[in-house]
Protein backbone atom coordinates (compact mmCIF):
# COMPACT_ATOMS: atom_id res chain seq x y z
CA UNK A 1 0.00 0.00 0.00
CA UNK A 2 1.27 3.10 -0.97
CA UNK A 3 1.18 6.01 1.37
CA UNK A 4 1.00 9.12 0.46
CA UNK A 5 2.35 12.62 2.69
CA UNK A 6 1.25 15.57 1.61
CA UNK A 7 2.54 19.05 3.33
CA UNK A 8 0.12 21.51 4.99
CA UNK A 9 -0.47 24.42 1.64
CA UNK A 10 0.79 27.63 3.54
CA UNK A 11 -1.68 31.03 2.71
CA UNK A 12 -0.86 33.53 0.24
CA UNK A 13 1.16 36.43 1.41
CA UNK A 14 0.65 39.75 0.03
CA UNK A 15 3.48 41.42 2.02
CA UNK A 16 6.19 40.24 -0.28
CA UNK A 17 4.94 41.33 -3.55
CA UNK A 18 4.22 44.51 -1.99
CA UNK A 19 7.94 44.97 -0.93
CA UNK A 20 9.26 44.12 -4.28
CA UNK A 21 6.66 47.05 -6.08
CA UNK A 22 8.14 49.12 -3.54
CA UNK A 23 11.70 48.35 -3.85
CA UNK A 24 11.06 48.94 -7.57
CA UNK A 25 9.12 52.00 -7.19
CA UNK A 26 12.16 53.09 -4.89
CA UNK A 27 14.80 52.23 -7.66
CA UNK A 28 13.42 53.71 -10.17
CA UNK A 29 12.91 57.05 -8.28
CA UNK A 30 16.42 57.31 -7.44
CA UNK A 31 17.44 56.30 -11.20
CA UNK A 32 15.21 59.10 -12.52
CA UNK A 33 16.94 61.93 -9.79
CA UNK A 34 20.43 60.42 -9.75
CA UNK A 35 20.60 59.07 -13.25
CA UNK A 36 22.94 60.94 -15.75
CA UNK A 37 20.80 63.02 -17.47
CA UNK A 38 21.51 64.60 -21.10
CA UNK A 39 23.35 67.57 -21.48
CA UNK A 40 24.39 70.67 -23.70
CA UNK A 41 27.63 72.23 -22.82
CA UNK A 42 27.77 75.87 -22.20
CA UNK A 43 30.60 78.58 -21.53
CA UNK A 44 31.26 82.38 -20.45
CA UNK A 45 32.63 84.41 -23.40
CA UNK A 46 35.24 86.77 -23.54
CA UNK A 47 34.45 89.64 -23.48
CA UNK A 48 37.90 91.68 -23.11
CA UNK A 49 41.80 91.21 -21.48
CA UNK A 50 44.38 93.70 -20.73
CA UNK A 51 48.15 92.72 -19.79
CA UNK A 52 49.19 89.69 -18.87
CA UNK A 53 46.51 87.31 -19.57
CA UNK A 54 46.14 83.59 -20.60
CA UNK A 55 43.53 80.86 -21.33
CA UNK A 56 44.93 77.14 -21.56
CA UNK A 57 44.02 76.07 -25.03
CA UNK A 58 42.61 72.42 -23.87
CA UNK A 59 43.49 71.04 -27.57
CA UNK A 60 47.11 72.11 -27.67
CA UNK A 61 47.55 71.44 -24.08
CA UNK A 62 49.21 74.82 -23.78
CA UNK A 63 48.55 78.30 -22.61
CA UNK A 64 48.20 81.02 -24.80
CA UNK A 65 46.86 84.58 -25.22
CA UNK A 66 42.61 84.55 -24.75
CA UNK A 67 40.77 86.08 -27.89
CA UNK A 68 37.96 88.55 -27.55
CA UNK A 69 35.12 87.04 -28.33
CA UNK A 70 36.31 83.14 -27.91
CA UNK A 71 34.28 80.62 -25.27
CA UNK A 72 35.80 79.87 -21.69
CA UNK A 73 34.17 76.67 -21.66
CA UNK A 74 34.30 73.16 -19.49
CA UNK A 75 38.29 72.31 -18.03
CA UNK A 76 39.72 75.41 -19.38
CA UNK A 77 41.81 77.75 -17.21
CA UNK A 78 42.49 81.31 -17.07
CA UNK A 79 45.52 83.02 -15.97
CA UNK A 80 46.42 86.45 -15.30
CA UNK A 81 50.12 88.19 -14.35
CA UNK A 82 51.01 91.25 -11.84
CA UNK A 83 49.17 93.60 -14.99
CA UNK A 84 46.81 90.97 -16.25
CA UNK A 85 42.82 91.30 -16.38
CA UNK A 86 40.01 89.36 -18.55
CA UNK A 87 36.33 90.09 -18.78
CA UNK A 88 34.24 87.60 -19.58
CA UNK A 89 30.15 86.65 -19.05
CA UNK A 90 26.95 84.76 -19.81
CA UNK A 91 25.03 87.25 -21.84
CA UNK A 92 22.84 89.32 -19.97
CA UNK A 93 22.77 87.22 -16.87
CA UNK A 94 26.55 86.67 -15.36
CA UNK A 95 29.57 89.77 -15.73
CA UNK A 96 32.31 88.72 -14.34
CA UNK A 97 36.48 90.21 -14.37
CA UNK A 98 39.71 88.17 -12.90
CA UNK A 99 41.98 90.54 -11.38
CA UNK A 100 45.82 90.43 -11.22
CA UNK A 101 47.88 87.64 -10.24
CA UNK A 102 44.83 85.30 -10.45
CA UNK A 103 43.89 81.47 -11.44
CA UNK A 104 40.32 80.90 -12.27
CA UNK A 105 38.92 77.45 -13.88
CA UNK A 106 35.37 76.74 -15.52
CA UNK A 107 34.82 73.69 -13.56
CA UNK A 108 31.53 72.59 -15.50
CA UNK A 109 28.94 74.76 -17.63
CA UNK A 110 25.97 73.18 -19.03
CA UNK A 111 22.30 72.91 -19.29
CA UNK A 112 20.39 69.66 -18.19
CA UNK A 113 17.09 69.34 -18.46
CA UNK A 114 15.56 72.90 -17.93
CA UNK A 115 18.19 73.70 -16.04
CA UNK A 116 21.23 76.32 -17.02
CA UNK A 117 24.61 75.15 -14.43
CA UNK A 118 27.31 77.10 -14.06
CA UNK A 119 30.50 76.71 -11.11
CA UNK A 120 33.71 78.55 -11.30
CA UNK A 121 36.70 77.63 -9.16
CA UNK A 122 38.69 80.75 -8.01
CA UNK A 123 41.95 78.81 -7.02
CA UNK A 124 43.71 82.28 -5.84
CA UNK A 125 43.26 86.35 -6.73
CA UNK A 126 40.71 88.20 -6.99
CA UNK A 127 36.95 87.64 -8.94
CA UNK A 128 34.45 90.63 -9.13
CA UNK A 129 30.85 89.74 -10.90
CA UNK A 130 27.69 90.93 -10.68
CA UNK A 131 24.46 89.22 -11.89
CA UNK A 132 21.22 91.05 -13.82
CA UNK A 133 17.55 91.54 -13.50
CA UNK A 134 16.85 88.50 -15.84
CA UNK A 135 19.65 86.11 -14.02
CA UNK A 136 17.59 86.82 -10.33
CA UNK A 137 14.17 86.44 -12.16
CA UNK A 138 15.22 83.08 -13.36
CA UNK A 139 16.60 82.13 -10.04
CA UNK A 140 13.51 83.17 -8.15
CA UNK A 141 10.73 82.21 -10.36
CA UNK A 142 11.87 79.57 -12.01
CA UNK A 143 14.86 78.21 -10.32
CA UNK A 144 16.43 77.52 -13.83
CA UNK A 145 19.87 78.47 -13.37
CA UNK A 146 22.48 77.96 -10.71
CA UNK A 147 26.24 79.72 -10.36
CA UNK A 148 28.73 79.34 -7.83
CA UNK A 149 31.87 79.46 -7.17
CA UNK A 150 34.27 77.33 -5.30
CA UNK A 151 37.96 77.97 -3.67
CA UNK A 152 40.25 75.84 -2.30
CA UNK A 153 38.36 76.37 1.06
CA UNK A 154 35.05 78.05 0.26
CA UNK A 155 31.92 77.65 -1.67
CA UNK A 156 30.33 81.07 -2.82
CA UNK A 157 26.94 81.15 -4.60
CA UNK A 158 26.00 84.95 -5.02
CA UNK A 159 21.88 85.45 -5.52
CA UNK A 160 21.22 88.31 -7.56
CA UNK A 161 24.19 90.31 -6.48
CA UNK A 162 27.06 92.67 -6.91
CA UNK A 163 30.62 91.09 -5.23
CA UNK A 164 33.68 90.84 -4.92
CA UNK A 165 35.83 87.38 -3.82
CA UNK A 166 38.82 87.25 -2.62
CA UNK A 167 40.93 83.90 -2.63
CA UNK A 168 43.47 82.81 -0.26
CA UNK A 169 44.32 86.10 1.02
CA UNK A 170 46.34 84.18 3.92
CA UNK A 171 46.60 80.23 4.77
CA UNK A 172 43.02 78.65 4.36
CA UNK A 173 41.46 82.57 4.36
CA UNK A 174 38.95 83.81 1.57
CA UNK A 175 37.15 86.90 1.87
CA UNK A 176 33.92 87.93 0.20
CA UNK A 177 32.18 91.55 -0.12
CA UNK A 178 28.91 91.91 -1.40
CA UNK A 179 27.69 95.58 -2.59
CA UNK A 180 24.24 94.21 -3.87
CA UNK A 181 22.02 91.21 -3.43
CA UNK A 182 23.27 88.89 -1.45
CA UNK A 183 25.39 85.92 -1.55
CA UNK A 184 25.87 82.46 0.55
CA UNK A 185 29.56 81.83 2.26
CA UNK A 186 30.02 78.53 3.14
CA UNK A 187 32.96 75.39 3.78
CA UNK A 188 33.86 73.08 1.37
CA UNK A 189 32.64 69.80 2.31
CA UNK A 190 32.89 65.65 0.67
CA UNK A 191 29.71 65.16 2.21
CA UNK A 192 27.27 67.11 3.81
CA UNK A 193 27.00 70.89 3.40
CA UNK A 194 28.55 72.40 6.57
CA UNK A 195 26.93 76.11 7.83
CA UNK A 196 27.43 78.99 6.08
CA UNK A 197 26.39 82.78 6.02
CA UNK A 198 24.65 85.14 4.36
CA UNK A 199 26.25 88.42 3.04
CA UNK A 200 24.06 91.45 2.49
CA UNK A 201 25.03 94.82 0.65
CA UNK A 202 27.35 96.71 2.07
CA UNK A 203 28.52 93.72 3.99
CA UNK A 204 31.47 91.35 4.33
CA UNK A 205 32.67 88.11 5.58
CA UNK A 206 35.68 85.56 5.85
CA UNK A 207 36.16 81.81 6.00
CA UNK A 208 39.12 81.22 8.44
CA UNK A 209 40.59 77.75 9.09
CA UNK A 210 36.93 76.09 7.77
CA UNK A 211 35.03 78.99 9.31
CA UNK A 212 32.41 81.06 8.31
CA UNK A 213 32.81 84.62 10.15
CA UNK A 214 29.58 86.32 11.15
CA UNK A 215 29.34 89.81 8.31
CA UNK A 216 29.73 92.65 9.37
CA UNK A 217 29.53 96.41 7.85
CA UNK A 218 32.24 97.46 5.82
CA UNK A 219 34.35 100.45 6.02
CA UNK A 220 35.36 103.11 3.50
CA UNK A 221 38.55 101.50 2.70
CA UNK A 222 36.55 97.95 2.14
CA UNK A 223 34.08 99.89 -0.09
CA UNK A 224 36.96 101.59 -2.41
CA UNK A 225 38.19 98.14 -2.70
CA UNK A 226 34.46 96.71 -4.00
CA UNK A 227 33.25 99.46 -5.96
CA UNK A 228 35.00 98.76 -8.91
CA UNK A 229 31.91 95.65 -9.30
CA UNK A 230 29.85 97.90 -10.33
CA UNK A 231 31.83 98.59 -13.74
CA UNK A 232 30.28 95.02 -14.77
CA UNK A 233 27.04 96.90 -14.88
CA UNK A 234 27.49 98.55 -17.50
CA UNK A 235 24.83 98.48 -20.43
CA UNK A 236 26.02 97.88 -23.72
CA UNK A 237 24.47 100.40 -27.02
CA UNK A 238 21.94 97.26 -27.69
CA UNK A 239 20.70 97.13 -24.33
CA UNK A 240 20.61 101.13 -23.72
CA UNK A 241 18.19 101.19 -27.00
CA UNK A 242 16.20 98.51 -25.83
CA UNK A 243 15.89 100.64 -22.25
CA UNK A 244 14.47 103.86 -24.35
CA UNK A 245 11.85 101.15 -25.67
CA UNK A 246 10.69 99.97 -22.57
CA UNK A 247 10.54 103.15 -20.86
CA UNK A 248 7.54 104.59 -23.42
CA UNK A 249 5.33 101.36 -21.65
CA UNK A 250 5.91 102.58 -17.97
CA UNK A 251 3.59 105.88 -18.55
CA UNK A 252 2.73 108.79 -20.66
CA UNK A 253 4.69 110.95 -18.69
CA UNK A 254 7.74 109.11 -21.07
CA UNK A 255 5.68 110.79 -24.05
CA UNK A 256 7.73 114.03 -23.43
CA UNK A 257 11.05 112.11 -22.96
CA UNK A 258 13.57 111.43 -25.60
CA UNK A 259 16.86 110.08 -23.22
CA UNK A 260 17.87 109.40 -19.63
CA UNK A 261 20.76 107.64 -17.95
CA UNK A 262 22.05 107.86 -14.54
CA UNK A 263 24.80 110.11 -13.45
CA UNK A 264 27.32 109.32 -10.10
CA UNK A 265 30.83 110.17 -9.69
CA UNK A 266 33.33 106.89 -9.79
CA UNK A 267 35.14 107.24 -7.02
CA UNK A 268 32.24 108.15 -4.57
CA UNK A 269 28.95 106.63 -5.64
CA UNK A 270 26.92 104.42 -7.76
CA UNK A 271 23.78 105.05 -9.45
CA UNK A 272 21.83 102.44 -11.80
CA UNK A 273 18.66 102.86 -13.18
CA UNK A 274 16.32 99.58 -15.37
CA UNK A 275 13.46 99.53 -16.86
CA UNK A 276 12.12 96.49 -17.27
CA UNK A 277 9.00 94.40 -17.93
CA UNK A 278 7.18 92.44 -14.92
CA UNK A 279 6.75 88.54 -15.98
CA UNK A 280 3.27 87.99 -13.72
CA UNK A 281 1.39 91.80 -14.56
CA UNK A 282 3.35 92.68 -18.26
CA UNK A 283 3.42 95.94 -16.56
CA UNK A 284 6.91 98.09 -17.04
CA UNK A 285 8.59 99.01 -13.93
CA UNK A 286 11.70 101.45 -13.39
CA UNK A 287 14.11 99.90 -11.00
CA UNK A 288 16.20 102.82 -9.67
CA UNK A 289 19.54 101.75 -7.70
CA UNK A 290 21.32 104.42 -5.75
CA UNK A 291 25.16 103.64 -3.52
CA UNK A 292 26.08 106.91 -1.63
CA UNK A 293 28.45 105.51 0.87
CA UNK A 294 31.22 107.77 1.16
CA UNK A 295 30.47 111.08 3.19
CA UNK A 296 29.29 113.74 0.83
CA UNK A 297 27.94 111.48 -2.33
CA UNK A 298 25.95 111.92 -4.36
CA UNK A 299 23.82 110.20 -7.19
CA UNK A 300 20.73 109.98 -9.20
CA UNK A 301 18.78 109.19 -12.53
CA UNK A 302 18.42 111.93 -15.24
CA UNK A 303 15.39 112.47 -17.83
CA UNK A 304 15.92 114.54 -20.66
CA UNK A 305 12.14 115.95 -21.50
CA UNK A 306 11.15 117.73 -25.23
CA UNK A 307 8.36 120.66 -25.50
CA UNK A 308 7.50 119.51 -22.09
CA UNK A 309 5.50 122.79 -20.76
CA UNK A 310 4.18 121.88 -17.61
CA UNK A 311 1.74 124.88 -17.76
CA UNK A 312 -0.68 122.56 -19.58
CA UNK A 313 -0.66 119.84 -16.85
CA UNK A 314 -1.73 119.82 -13.45
CA UNK A 315 1.02 117.26 -12.07
CA UNK A 316 2.73 114.30 -11.82
CA UNK A 317 1.84 110.91 -10.18
CA UNK A 318 3.28 107.65 -10.04
CA UNK A 319 3.27 104.21 -7.96
CA UNK A 320 6.32 103.72 -5.52
CA UNK A 321 7.60 101.11 -3.55
CA UNK A 322 10.49 100.21 -1.82
CA UNK A 323 12.98 96.63 -2.06
CA UNK A 324 12.07 94.41 0.62
CA UNK A 325 15.77 93.22 0.86
CA UNK A 326 17.43 96.39 0.09
CA UNK A 327 17.69 99.99 1.79
CA UNK A 328 15.19 103.20 1.26
CA UNK A 329 16.72 106.48 1.47
CA UNK A 330 17.15 108.85 4.04
CA UNK A 331 17.99 111.89 1.48
CA UNK A 332 15.46 112.12 -2.57
CA UNK A 333 14.47 114.35 -4.08
CA UNK A 334 12.54 114.94 -7.71
CA UNK A 335 13.57 117.96 -9.48
CA UNK A 336 12.73 119.57 -12.47
CA UNK A 337 15.02 121.73 -14.81
CA UNK A 338 14.44 124.57 -16.89
CA UNK A 339 17.57 125.95 -18.94
CA UNK A 340 20.00 124.27 -16.07
CA UNK A 341 17.75 125.95 -13.22
CA UNK A 342 15.63 124.07 -10.43
CA UNK A 343 12.26 125.53 -10.72
CA UNK A 344 10.19 122.97 -8.50
CA UNK A 345 11.90 120.36 -6.39
CA UNK A 346 9.50 117.67 -4.45
CA UNK A 347 10.46 115.18 -1.55
CA UNK A 348 8.52 111.86 -1.56
CA UNK A 349 9.22 110.04 2.13
CA UNK A 350 7.53 107.13 4.01
CA UNK A 351 8.20 104.38 1.30
CA UNK A 352 6.66 101.31 1.82
CA UNK A 353 7.21 97.64 0.87
CA UNK A 354 3.86 98.23 -1.14
CA UNK A 355 3.14 100.73 -3.90
CA UNK A 356 1.78 103.84 -2.91
CA UNK A 357 0.11 106.76 -5.66
CA UNK A 358 1.65 109.58 -5.04
CA UNK A 359 0.81 112.93 -6.83
CA UNK A 360 2.34 116.51 -7.15
CA UNK A 361 1.07 119.44 -8.43
CA UNK A 362 2.94 121.68 -10.56
CA UNK A 363 0.76 125.40 -10.25
CA UNK A 364 2.17 126.45 -13.32
CA UNK A 365 -0.56 129.68 -14.50
CA UNK A 366 2.46 130.84 -16.63
CA UNK A 367 4.15 128.83 -19.44
CA UNK A 368 7.23 127.04 -18.31
CA UNK A 369 9.40 124.35 -20.12
CA UNK A 370 11.12 121.96 -18.76
CA UNK A 371 14.33 119.98 -20.16
CA UNK A 372 15.00 117.82 -17.27
CA UNK A 373 13.70 115.72 -14.58
CA UNK A 374 16.41 114.27 -12.18
CA UNK A 375 15.77 111.68 -9.20
CA UNK A 376 18.40 112.50 -6.70
CA UNK A 377 20.21 110.62 -4.02
CA UNK A 378 22.40 112.37 -1.26
CA UNK A 379 24.16 111.21 1.39
CA UNK A 380 23.27 114.14 3.74
CA UNK A 381 21.85 112.47 7.02
CA UNK A 382 23.95 110.09 9.02
CA UNK A 383 22.30 106.70 8.87
CA UNK A 384 22.32 103.27 7.70
CA UNK A 385 20.77 103.03 4.35
CA UNK A 386 23.78 104.56 2.19
CA UNK A 387 22.83 102.35 -0.91
CA UNK A 388 18.89 100.66 -1.25
CA UNK A 389 16.45 100.72 -4.21
CA UNK A 390 13.50 102.33 -5.60
CA UNK A 391 10.87 100.87 -7.74
CA UNK A 392 8.22 102.93 -9.51
CA UNK A 393 5.62 102.19 -11.90
CA UNK A 394 2.75 104.20 -13.85
CA UNK A 395 4.63 107.58 -14.46
CA UNK A 396 1.89 109.73 -15.71
CA UNK A 397 1.32 113.70 -16.36
CA UNK A 398 -2.22 114.57 -14.68
CA UNK A 399 -3.89 116.41 -16.78
CA UNK A 400 -5.47 120.03 -16.32
CA UNK A 401 -9.14 119.68 -14.83
CA UNK A 402 -11.69 120.45 -17.97
CA UNK A 403 -12.96 124.16 -17.67
CA UNK A 404 -17.09 124.56 -18.18
CA UNK A 405 -17.49 126.01 -21.52
CA UNK A 406 -18.04 129.92 -21.76
CA UNK A 407 -21.71 130.87 -22.52
CA UNK A 408 -22.64 133.25 -25.37
CA UNK A 409 -23.73 136.80 -24.52
CA UNK A 410 -26.05 136.74 -27.15
CA UNK A 411 -27.57 132.92 -25.72
CA UNK A 412 -27.84 135.06 -21.91
CA UNK A 413 -30.24 138.05 -23.49
CA UNK A 414 -32.25 135.32 -25.31
CA UNK A 415 -32.74 133.19 -22.19
CA UNK A 416 -33.65 136.51 -20.06
CA UNK A 417 -36.53 137.83 -22.82
CA UNK A 418 -38.04 134.24 -23.43
CA UNK A 419 -38.22 134.36 -19.45
CA UNK A 420 -39.55 137.70 -18.80
CA UNK A 421 -42.06 136.84 -21.57
CA UNK A 422 -42.98 133.62 -19.84
CA UNK A 423 -44.31 135.45 -16.70
CA UNK A 424 -46.45 138.15 -18.62
CA UNK A 425 -47.97 135.68 -20.43
CA UNK A 426 -49.35 133.45 -16.85
CA UNK A 427 -53.13 134.86 -15.57
CA UNK A 428 -53.33 135.75 -12.02
CA UNK A 429 -56.28 134.15 -10.44
CA UNK A 430 -58.92 136.44 -8.94
CA UNK A 431 -59.49 136.81 -5.03
CA UNK A 432 -63.34 137.00 -5.52
CA UNK A 433 -62.61 133.81 -7.34
CA UNK A 434 -60.28 131.31 -5.30
CA UNK A 435 -59.39 127.97 -7.22
CA UNK A 436 -60.93 125.13 -5.21
CA UNK A 437 -57.54 122.88 -3.68
CA UNK A 438 -56.65 119.84 -4.27
CA UNK A 439 -55.76 117.13 -2.24
CA UNK A 440 -51.59 116.15 -2.52
CA UNK A 441 -50.72 112.84 -2.24
CA UNK A 442 -48.60 111.70 0.88
CA UNK A 443 -46.41 108.58 0.54
CA UNK A 444 -46.51 106.72 3.88
CA UNK A 445 -43.52 104.63 2.90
Amino acid sequence: MTIRIEKPQQKGSYWQPLIVVLVIAAGLLLWSRFAPQPSVSLAFEILGFEGDAKIYDLQSRSWRVPKRGEAFATSQKLMTGADGIINLQVENQIMLRLKENAELSNKESKSQGKKDIYRLHLEKGVLLGATTKEFERKLIFGKSVSFEVTTPHSIVTPSGAVFRILAGRGPNEDFVGVLRGSVELAPTSFLFPKKGVRIRGLEMAGLINGVAQTPRKVDAKEWQEMKESYELLAKSAAMEAEQINLSKLAGNFFDVVFDHGTFFTPKIGYAGRDFFKDPDSGQVFLETEYDVFPTGSFCGVYIKTRDFDISKYAGLSFEIRRDAEEGVPESFFIELKSKGNVIRRFAPRNFEKDWKLVEFDFHAPKSVIVSEVVFVFTNARVGEAKKGMLEFRNINLIPLPKAAAPVPQDAVHAAMASQVELLASQQVPSPAAPQASVPKEVSLE
